[in-house]
């Protein structure tokens, strides 16, 4: 009930504010009320599904990025109010990295919600076996959608983890190692074996460089993104479709990946040696740089439009004539033909064409051109203003319901820049001049601004806030203010500088500092050769204490030989002894007999002497006396050889 209430207070305040997606109003016919130049008639769009036509829901709810934090509903429509048109920066902007400035801005009426997105990811690249340093990258997108905004959303969601898998998949040939482990074939310079799961470049037929794998990746993830939007198309709302530009910061180098009309340009500025600050600069607005002249952009990206792609979607339909069905012709003609001019000669030229002939004109040459107009004007199939990027597999032509995808291809070109190689002198102070400062952004911004204005307005914004934390959110700010304009008492949105139209269409900024990014990367380079150093003390240490077990080894099994030949030894020396100590024990065996002899001879003498009936009364005492003699007896083999001996001589000399 509250709820209820709470949207009539809101409706009432703000009328214009339309509902959030699925509060009920999803299915209003896309909502859509002005068909803007990327997207067909709603009614073309086949955006209803499962029993009943209920509406099938999307893949994930609407969202603004982020980064931004708009996380309630009434932020949520105050950022989509089409008659403030509120420019939105990140309230932290501590979120980005290396102060990344970002900002935006919805539409003037053409679509009711805010359907660019933007994304960025940090990642590392991180070897299992722990055999080489991490490698981190770092990730920015923008999605430009168009009939609606679930393939935008899907791509900010879900890219940057297809990107993170391709990068994967050749890991063991992007991470960084020692420049020995090339020197040698089929190992590394510290004797360890390359992983075979992985080959190495040495193993292929053709050589393979870094770069080619980058650029490999991210143009199978456009394609891997593309897939995934179409099989998504069973179980949730159509998405729409979107473009795409990317950009990869990897290894000290910038990738820039571009699939559509949103476009990356880096904006450069050549040294100067005497700057001085502007005396005439005042708070109403930024005064004309004095070196503005020495501002220059470097584009990153081309447009992907009927008109810069006419070759290739002519040369599509005439190797494909169905796709055309009979309502479309691959020619392209000096003067729209007219049936009035039927048999006559006019000039034309077909397919892949450069040059222009003459040909009689029939009846066929009547049909639509698969691409007409020119310039931001220019359809394919009198539909479709841009031919690269994600989704649109459901979409139709206008009047003739011919499938247009087949046309599309989200392939994307890719450019790179190697940040190692630009030199940039400290005293000079000129570090975003020298590596440049990428803005990537949707046509919102490109339609109404020159290349050459936006790198004015860049140093124009940073030489103003020179040492600032948030500089480059206020470019990217400063940069959406001039693409929306103000709007007038008519009600239309007026550039401030011209007062010519500015912008309708939905406005997203992302302002890169470069030289941010190679700071990061030559710190990451130190950590690595200190890790790369440790390593190898650590391996030569390794292999030191090695040595020293070997060694140790060596040494203790020679000291085990040797104390088994001492024990040997010993093992003769008693077995020796063993056989004489019999021979002694029975000499003196026989010396103990003899002395017995002896001793018994005088007690004999006496007994003889003494009476018959004394003995034979006796006789118990002489068993008495047999049992002490051979106690006795007993006694004397007990004692040593010695005893013995000295026993022998007192006996002789008695």
């Amino acid at each position: 009930m509250f709820s209820n209430f709470k949207e009539r207070f809101i409706s009432a305040i703000a009328p214009d504010l339309p509902p959030l997606p699925g509060s009920g109003e999803r299915n209003s016919g896309g909502h859509h009320h002005n068909q803007h130049h990327h997207h067909s008639s709603p009614h073309q769009r086949l955006r209803f599904g499962g029993s009943g036509g209920q509406p099938m829901p999307d893949k994930f709810p609407y969202a603004r990025p982020p980064f931004l934090q708009l996380l309630t509903p009434d932020e949520l429509r105050a950022s989509a109010d089409h008659n403030v048109r509120p420019i939105i920066v990140p309230r932290d902007i501590n979120l980005l990295p290396w102060g990344t400035g970002y900002a935006e801005c919805v539409n003037s009426g053409k679509s009711e919600w805010n359907e660019d997105q933007g994304a960025f990811c940090r990642q590392v690249l991180s070897d299992p076996e722990h055999k080489h340093p991490d490698l981190p990258y770092t990730y920015f997108g923008i999605f430009d959608g168009h009939a609606g905004y679930g393939a935008a959303l899907a791509a900010s969601h879900q890219f940057h983890h297809i990107l993170h898998e391709k990068l994967v998949d050749c890991l063991e040939l992007l991470l960084p190692r020692d420049a020995e482990a090339n020197s040698g074939v089929g190992g590394g310079g510290d004797g360890t074996k390359l992983n075979p799961t992985f080959p190495h470049p040495i193993y292929f037929q053709r050589r393979v460089s870094k770069d080619e794998l980058i650029v490999g990746a991210l143009e199978s993830a456009f394609f891997n993104m593309d897939s995934l939007i179409a099989q998504d198309s069973d179980r949730y709302r159509d998405a729409g479709g979107c473009t795409a530009c990317v950009s990869l910061f990897i290894d000290g180098k910038m990738y820039v990946a571009n699939a559509g009309d949103s476009r990356a340009v880096l904006c450069q500025r050549r040294a100067t040696r005497a700057e001085k600050p502007h005396a005439n600069a005042t708070d109403s607005g930024i005064e004309p740089d004095p070196l503005e002249a020495s501002c220059y952009p470097v584009p990153f990206s081309a447009d992907h439009t009927p008109e810069t792609e006419r070759e290739r979607l002519l040369n599509v339909a005439r190797l494909k004539p169905h796709l055309m069905g009979q309502h479309y012709v691959a020619m392209e003609y000096a003067k729209r033909p007219h049936i009035k001019d039927m048999g006559q000669r006019i000039l034309c030229r077909q397919g892949t064409m450069r040059g222009w002939t003459y040909k009689t004109l029939t009846r066929e040459d009547l049909r639509m051109p698969v691409v007409n107009g020119e310039g931001k004007r220019s359809r394919l199939l009198g539909t479709l203003g841009v031919t690269r990027g994600f989704g649109d597999h459901e979409l139709l032509a206008i009047n003739t319901g011919i499938q247009i995808k087949p046309f599309l291809t989200p392939h994307p070109d890719v450019r790179q820049r190697d940040l190692t190689q630009v030199v940039c002198i400290p005293d000079e102070d000129n570090r975003d001049g020298d590596y440049g400062v990428l803005v990537m952004a949707t046509d919102g911004l490109w339609d109404v601004s020159e290349n050459e204005a936006v790198a004015r307005t860049v140093f124009q914004t940073l030489s103003k806030y020179p040492t600032e934390k948030h500089r480059y959110t206020m470019v990217a700010q400063e940069l959406v203010a001039r693409a929306r304009g103000k709007i007038n008492d008519s009600g239309h949105w007026r550039l401030a500088d011209s007062k010519a139209a500015a912008t309708v269409d939905d406005i997203s900024v992302i302002v890169i500092p470069v030289s941010q990014y190679y700071k990061e990367h030559v710190e990451w380079t130190q950590n690595y050769k200190r890790d790369l150093e440790h390593r190898r003390r650590q391996a030569q240490a390794n292999m030191a204490q090695e040595a020293v077990n070997v060694l140790n080894g060596v040494i203790a099994e020679e000291a085990h030989v040797v104390e088994e030949e001492e024990e040997g030894e010993v093992v003769v020396h008693e077995a020796r002894t063993a056989q004489k100590q019999p021979a002694k024990q029975q000499h003196s065996e026989e010396a103990v007999d003899q002395t017995l002899v002896v001793e018994l001879t005088p007690a004999l003498k006496q007994m003889q002497l003494k009476d018959a009936d004394a003995a034979a009364a006796d006789s118990g005492k002489e068993e008495d006396n047999g049992k002490e003699q051979e106690k006795e007896a007993t006694t004397t083999r007990q004692q040593t050889p010695q005893q013995q001996q000295k026993g022998r001589k007192g006996k002789g000399k008695h």
